[in-house]
C-alpha cells in the first residue's frame, strides 16, 4: 500500500474527486478496463497527484474502505464503545451509516470488491469485540457475525432498503440472539 500524503484540503479534495470519479466508472465497465488516465481526466486531476495517493486504482475503494470504518469508530459515541456487539444500538448505527454511505458501499460489491468489503468488516469487529483471550470460537463466533452483517446489508440493498436501518437492525439483533446469544460466555 502507498504511504499516504498530508491531508492538506486539496489533498482530500483530490482523493474525494478520485473516489467519486471511480465510482462512477465501475457502473459503465469492469474495473479491469478503467485506466488511470480516464479516471483521472473525469476526476480533474493529474496523473501526479493520482499517484502521490495511490498506488492502484483498486486502493482507491480500498482505502476510502478502511476511510469509512475508522470514521465509523471515531464518531461511535463513547458509552457505546462496549456491550454485545450484536446489539440493536449497534445494529441500527451500523445499518444507518451503511445507509448514508451507501452509493460507496454498493459501488464496492458492485465492482466485486465485496470480498474486500467482507474481509475489512471482519477485521474491524475481530479488532474491536474480541479481548483476545476467548480463543478461536469467539474469533469464528465474530466472523460468522461479520458474514452475517455484509449478506444481511446486500440483501437489504438487492430488495431496494425498503426497511429503515431500525427494523433491519431489529432482525440482526434476533437472529443473533438465536444464533449467537446463547453461547456467549
Amino acid at each position: 500500500m502507498k504511504a499516504r500524503s498530508g491531508k492538506s484540503p486539496s489533498n482530500l479534495m483530490a482523493r474525494e474527486c478520485i473516489v467519486t470519479a471511480m465510482l462512477q466508472l465501475i457502473y459503465k465497465k469492469p474495473m479491469s478496463s478503467i485506466t488511470i488516465s480516464e479516471l483521472t481526466k473525469l476526476a480533474g486531476v493529474s496523473r501526479v497527484t493520482f499517484y502521490r495517493n495511490y498506488g492502484s486504482k483498486e486502493e482507491v475503494l480500498i482505502e476510502e474502505l478502511r476511510e469509512l470504518l475508522a470514521r465509523y469508530e471515531a464518531e461511535e459515541p463513547a458509552e457505546r464503545r462496549r456491550g454485545i456487539y450484536y446489539d440493536r444500538q449497534h445494529m441500527k448505527r451500523c445499518f444507518q451509516y451503511f445507509y448514508d454511505h451507501r452509493a460507496f458501499m454498493d459501488g464496492l460489491i458492485y465492482c466485486g470488491f465485496g470480498d474486500i468489503f467482507l474481509r475489512l468488516i471482519t477485521e474491524y469487529i475481530q479488532r474491536k469485540w474480541s479481548d483476545g483471550s476467548s480463543g478461536p470460537e469467539q474469533a469464528y463466533r465474530l466472523a460468522a457475525f461479520s458474514g452475517m452483517l455484509y449478506n444481511v446489508y446486500s440483501a437489504w440493498v438487492q430488495r431496494g432498503c425498503a426497511q429503515p436501518p431500525e427494523e433491519i437492525a431489529e432482525i440482526m439483533e434476533r437472529m443473533c440472539e438465536m444464533g449467537f446469544g446463547a453461547a456467549l460466555p
